[in-house]
């Protein structure tokens, strides 16, 4: 009856060290740690190993509920799977272990509320774009390269004193930024790999 820890972040800029010394405070005996992705379909080898390691009487436990899945389906179909193997759920921030009835109801309830925040926010933020575009606004990222930054640059390539990656770091962009804006005329070719 082992008790097996699971971490996750989502990007490499993130740290595992909360979870893992949260789930190390809360008994685990092993932990299984990665970075990737909650969404379904998406790789996480060590998630697929702690579900080959887990055995009956064995305790699944995790920080939050979503380091599990992003959708009450998933995160269901879980449950169901840990139950049938007679393998409890532990999620520390909630307090609910699914070894007892009443934590397998509380599971319940808040994997669907969880995927309904999820699309709640999805729903305010395409109601938040459409808004803008109405207003005539445009969405995606802002524009690198200001018109004032272009025409510096471009003074600078043309007057041939800096190589294009000088320019490109001192315009803060990067080289193939800048060569979507500037205008190249002859003899770029050697001026381009330096």
């Amino acid at each position: 009856m082992a008790i097996l820890g699971y971490a996750r972040v989502s990007t490499n800029d993130q740290s595992l060290d909360r979870q893992t010394d949260e789930l190390s405070a809360a008994g685990a005996e092993m932990i299984y740690a990665e970075v990737g992705s909650g969404k379904k379909g998406a790789p996480r080898p060590q998630w697929d190993e702690l579900l080959r390691s887990l055995r009956q009487g064995d305790t699944l436990m995790v920080t939050e509920l979503s380091r599990l899945g992003r959708s009450t389906s998933q995160l269901s179909a879980l449950a169901d799977d840990l139950s049938e193997r007679k393998v409890s759920l532990k999620i520390l921030n909630l307090g609910i272990d699914t070894g007892t009835p009443a934590g397998k109801l509380v599971y319940s309830i808040v994997s669907a509320v969880a995927e309904m925040e999820r699309d709640l926010l999805i729903e305010r933020t395409n109601s938040g774009l459409a808004a803008s575009r109405a207003r005539g606004r445009k969405g995606g990222r802002k524009r690198e390269f200001s018109p004032a930054a272009v025409r510096k640059a471009q003074e600078q390539y043309d007057k041939g004193d800096l190589s294009v990656t000088e320019i490109a770091r001192l315009a803060g962009v990067s080289r193939q930024t800048l060569y979507r804006y500037l205008t190249i005329t002859g003899g770029e070719s050697s001026r381009s790999a330096a």
